[in-house]
């Protein structure tokens, strides 16, 4: 039995992909101790994992990301240097066997460097380098401003800092700058395709990809089944960026009066009264079960969060894809690449074109017998066995050499 620590970032995108893994390796016999906050406790412990709260400010009252992403290279080296500050004695005395940490987490990435243990990266979006990046400039991601591309620049500057005196603290060669961003461990498990994944080919044995990780949820389920007659669209913008009123009246006038039935969610941000009377072929939820809501659906119409995207195609249903931020207009890129869905940008996003996107789903095949190519090769990767066994590979090569200066950079 090894004992292994968990350092998640907590959000559901992040964390609902691993607790199958960590599920998996307590079944396996390991001692997993997960760090994250109160409410996803229950899940957590659920899982067999023993739960400890972070004590850091900021993540103990994480709601969502950064609003400015700019800001996020420095944010995340800066709560590795405060997390490092006041938990690295209380981690040391847990005596890891290895490290699984959150590939956006990067205190774990230094943990494992600091204390000379294996350390695993949980990839909940795409795996990421330089090839990614450039791939994505390529295909039209772009800062939005070029005072937005300066902030950036500046950010990353003062991150670049921090790491150097962090390094020289803690006596430690490595992780650098890319390594804390892009989460790099000794192994890497990437919760999709390699064949899914941008730039493949730019990726070497240390990234395993074990597909996504999808386990039924005990979701509540109040939806009207037995008066849906007609294809069924199901949109939502997930749980983090649904505050746009304005994107909702959009698809009550694109898709009101059509020969659809369309279940939206508009999450807990946005006050219902706001939004005006609904056509009569919508029904409107909080949140709505949405693994079984794709189970019968024709189409989607999401903010391309990795895990909603993953869990649509899983279901053979193609998407349009409105993107909220940079990392979901890569994710949606890329839908529309193999494709398995259309690329709406927020601007492009007019009543015509959502009904006319959403129409080319449903009348032209080749849309749904790519996304269930996707999702077919997501069922070969092999989930979480194949995560908890590449797991017990690294660890028994670590038996044999443990590399001082921590991960290594690819």
């Amino acid at each position: 039995m090894a004992r292994a620590i968990f350092f998640s970032l907590p959000l559901h995108g992040h964390v609902n992909p691993s607790l199958p893994l960590v599920r998996e390796l307590v079944r396996r016999g390991d001692e997993v101790v997960y760090f994250g906050t109160d409410r996803f406790r229950a899940a957590i412990e659920a899982t067999g994992a023993r739960f400890r709260p972070y004590r850091n400010a900021y993540l103990a009252e994480m709601a969502m990301p950064p609003v400015q992403p700019d800001e996020l290279a420095w944010l995340l080296v800066r709560t590795t240097d405060e997390i490092l500050e006041a938990e690295l004695e209380e981690i040391r005395a847990l005596a890891p066997d290895y490290l699984v940490t959150d590939a956006v987490a990067s205190w774990g990435i230094w943990c494992g460097s600091i204390l000379r243990r294996p350390v695993i990266s949980s990839v909940s979006t795409f795996a990421f380098n330089r090839a990614v990046v450039g791939w994505a400039g390529r295909s039209g991601v772009r800062p939005k401003s070029v005072a937005l591309f300066l902030s950036k620049l500046k950010h990353i500057g003062k991150a670049a800092l921090k790491v150097r005196q962090l390094r020289r603290r803690y006596r430690v060669r490595r992780p650098g700058l890319l390594e804390s961003f892009f989460g790099r461990g000794d192994l890497n498990l990437v919760y999709t395709s390699r064949a899914f994944q941008p730039c493949e080919s730019a990726f070497d044995d240390r990234y395993q990809f074990i597909g996504p990780s999808i386990a039924p949820r005990p979701d509540e389920d109040d939806l009207p089944w037995t008066s849906f007659r007609r294809p069924l669209l199901y949109i939502s913008l997930g749980t983090l960026f649904n505050r746009d009123a304005s994107f909702y009246r959009r698809c009550a006038e694109a898709f009101g009066g059509e020969a659809l039935d369309v279940v939206l969610s508009v999450g807990s941000n946005v006050p219902l009264e706001e939004l005006g009377p609904w056509p009569s072929n919508f029904v409107v939820r909080r949140s709505v079960p949405q693994l079984t809501v794709l189970a019968r659906a024709a189409a989607f119409v999401s903010h391309g969060g990795m895990n909603s995207v993953s869990e649509s195609l899983s279901f053979g249903v193609p998407l349009v894809v409105v993107p909220q931020m940079g990392e979901q207009e890569i994710v949606g890129r890329r839908v529309a690449e193999v494709g398995a869905g259309i690329l709406l940008l927020p601007n492009q996003a007019t009543p015509t074109a959502l009904a006319a996107a959403v129409r080319r789903l449903l009348t032209e095949p080749q849309f749904r017998r790519a996304a269930t190519a996707v999702g077919d090769g997501f069922r070969t990767c092999g989930g979480s066995e194949a995560g908890a066994t590449a797991i017990a590979g690294l660890l028994e090569r670590s038996l044999v050499h443990v590399d001082p200066a921590g991960p290594r950079s690819s």
